[in-house]
């Protein structure tokens, strides 16, 4: 519109001027003065009762000409244009509320929170398809049917696509259903890439190819199904470019890593250089997990080392409809004094510190985490940067930290490294582990001497029948000869190394099968190395020590309790004469130098899981106060104001920079009278 709407909320309407614009845009935008003026208004035509207000006013313009006719101070001042006083800035935030975003729908409110798959097109390829637990034995090839809600016609799965299989086995008596997490029914969820297929689903003839074994059911008479749902991957490798998420309906997450893990031998095997996330190194380092823990050449620093981090980011392509700062505001809003923070939801997660009974008592599976705490820093160089962040937090006493919240980048990373092994899609499994704790003890031909370290991790496995290996755990303890003797000096005799289970941190790990997952072998993982140096990926030492476990009836499945009970201890003649090389190959399927097609880890494309986060605006406005006396501003340059009868009408204030370029205008929805016995306070605001 031309013409300011008298109807409007606003007394004045103010912009930048084009010139304002241009010189914001360099750098040289100034405030220095100002000048009232009434260049719209006609005092005499109307005749002298006539009420000026009526009159109409122009709307401020981008390329609004010069005030027309001035109003001047004083009747003898020189120039109409007077200083501003300085100007302080006024910040106005604003919370966004947020829509959930993710791939999971539940009902609010409802005790306990169950979770549903979206199965529509807009997520998923095929949502209706079936694996019965028996077509599984053990090989990377499987037939796959139509469920009974199959939709003729609709997508078929393709190679590249992720399956997500929703595993069953035969001593699960709970129904499966389509989609639904079943909270209080604990399964693997576990991720396969299709490597090559026949047939059809529609036809049910699909037979499917994965990367890596399945489970092995074939000798069972069960009629247990397992549920798997197809999800389109990006072969580019960068989904939050391309691929059906780029309409923000989800979160990305890239899993990142800088070491090479446990039991993979790199003149073979890809190494993490060459994994799916490695163009993400520089962001790991940027968040504060790079050169701020790892100390080269350091046995202490090694396992304070974070080797890997997951990437949780909203990076989907911008469209009509997804506009990421109209979606989460220009940062994150979060106040952990009253809980107002980014809620993190894994409904798939069996995450070993939820608080139940002791072991082999999870019956939930899901786990939230949020923020706490007031803001950190990351640090470079022991010297506090810009880069601020929250701690991401397991709220089970005691409080851990899982990762980092950056509000005003908008990103989060999960850097436990059990938690990022469970989020890895080639992990074989979405349950944590436990680290191990340790003692020493003396031996005069033990396993480590003082110029000696060792280095211990485990695998919890099951041979040819039932769920497949998967992945040892990541949080490797580092076993130091310093502290053998604490708080005295350490002797001079050689030690063995004691290694125990925390108490009741393997909740999901059972015997009977059915819900959670079960093992049958246990192999200690250890490495020794010439003090001050850090293990070798490729020398690891695998020793079975399931004969160990106190109670345990060798090819049973391992009660967890029995673990618990145990003290396993790690001698030199085991170390030197009865372990076998770890290779992880032996175990999950990982790539080969060249076998670029295979699912490896850093592969990850989306965070299969919610978000729940709101986001804060931030506008700052400049605010102008000008006070006009009653003795001043009374004498008009409008060639309609001498002799008309009416007092000064102001229908425009200008504002100008120390050169005398017209910056902003304001414009009144109506011209103000101006008498010689009030005062008039006009404010002024720009937001930027």
């Amino acid at each position: 519109m031309s013409y300011i709407s008298k109807n409007t909320g606003a007394f004045v309407n103010a912009r930048l001027t084009d010139k304002g614009r241009e010189l914001l845009s360099i750098g040289q935008l100034n405030f220095t003065t100002y000048r009232l003026g009434d260049s719209e208004v006609d005092y005499s035509t109307l005749g002298v009762t006539y009420n000026i207000a009526k009159e109409n006013v122009l709307r401020p313009k981008a390329n609004q000409p010069n005030i027309k006719t001035p109003i001047f101070p004083t009747s003898n001042a020189v120039t109409p244009d007077v200083s501003i006083s300085a100007l302080q800035p006024v910040v106005l935030s604003s919370v966004v509320n947020s829509p959930e975003k993710g791939f999971f729908t539940y009902t609010s409110g409802a005790t306990p929170i169950e979770y549903t798959a979206y199965t529509t097109s807009n997520y998923v390829v095929q949502a209706d398809t079936f694996i019965p637990i028996t077509g599984m034995n053990g090989t990377s090839i499987v037939n796959v049917l139509k469920g009974s809600d199959y939709v003729t016609g609709s997508t078929e799965p393709s190679v590249g696509d992720f399956m997500l299989v929703k595993m069953s086995n035969p001593e699960l008596t709970s129904t499966q259903n389509k989609g639904v997490v079943e909270v209080d029914s604990p399964v693997p969820y576990l991720w396969y890439k299709v490597q090559s297929l026949s047939g059809t689903a529609s036809a049910d003839t699909l037979t499917i190819t994965v990367d890596r074994n399945l489970p092995n059911f074939s000798t069972s008479t069960s009629t247990n199904q397992s549920s798997a749902l197809f999800y389109p991957a990006n072969n580019s490798g960068t989904t939050f470019d391309y691929g059906i998420y780029s309409g923000g309906s989800v979160w990305n997450m890239n899993n990142v890593w800088t070491f090479d893990m446990v039991g993979v031998d790199t003149s073979v095997y890809e190494g993490f250089d060459t994994f799916g996330s490695e163009s993400f190194v520089g962001s790991k380092e940027y968040y504060g997990y790079t050169t701020e823990f790892q100390l080269s050449g350091d046995t202490d620093g090694f396992c304070n080392n974070v080797n890997s981090i997951s990437i949780l980011h909203y990076s989907n392509v911008e469209s009509c409809i997804n506009v990421p700062e109209q979606i989460y505001g220009e940062k994150f809003y979060v106040d952990t004094t009253i809980g107002q923070t980014p809620i993190v939801k894994m409904p798939t997660l069996m995450w070993h510190r939820r608080q139940f009974s002791g072991s082999s008592t999870g019956n939930r599976i899901g786990y939230d985490f949020l923020t706490t705490g007031s803001t950190k820093a990351v640090t470079l160089g022991g010297n506090i940067t810009g880069i601020q962040y929250y701690d991401l937090v397991d709220s089970n006493t005691p409080t851990i930290a899982v990762g980092r919240l950056f509000p005003d980048l908008q990103t989060i990373t999960i850097d436990d490294q059990e938690l990022v092994a469970a989020l890895s899609y080639k992990s074989n499994r979405n349950w944590t582990l436990p680290t191990l704790g340790y003692g020493l003890s003396t031996n005069a031909n033990g396993l480590i001497s003082q110029t000696q370290d060792v280095y211990v991790t485990y695998i919890l496995s099951n041979g040819s029948s039932g769920y497949t290996s998967s992945l040892p755990c990541q949080n490797i303890t580092c076993v130091k000869y310093a502290g053998a003797a604490e708080p005295c000096a350490p002797d001079a005799s050689n030690k063995n190394v004691e290694i125990t289970f925390p108490s009741g941190q393997l909740p999901y790990m059972t015997q009977s099968g059915g819900t959670g997952w079960y093992a049958d072998t246990f192999e200690i993982l250890v490495q020794r190395v010439v003090g001050g140096t850090i293990p070798n990926p490729a020398s690891w030492v695998k020793l079975d020590y399931t004969a160990n476990i106190s109670g345990h009836t060798m090819g049973d499945r391992i009660n967890p309790i029995d673990l618990e009970n145990t003290t396993f201890t790690i001698t030199n003649d085991l170390y030197t004469n009865s372990g076998s090389t770890f290779n992880l190959h032996d175990y999950i399927n990982i790539p080969e130098i060249g076998e670029t097609e295979i699912l490896q880890f850093g592969d990850e494309d989306f965070f299969y899981g919610n978000m729940e986060a709101s986001g804060l605006n931030r506008k700052y406005r400049t605010l102008f106060d000008f006070t006009i006396p009653p003795n001043q501003w009374n004498f008009s340059t409008n060639p309609t104001f001498n002799n008309s009868g009416q007092n000064v009408h102001i229908s425009e204030l200008g504002v100008y920079d120390n050169v005398g370029n017209l910056v902003a205008i304001g414009k009144f929805i109506s011209p103000i009278e101006k008498t010689n016995v009030t005062t008039i306070i006009l404010e002024v605001a720009l937001d930027f």
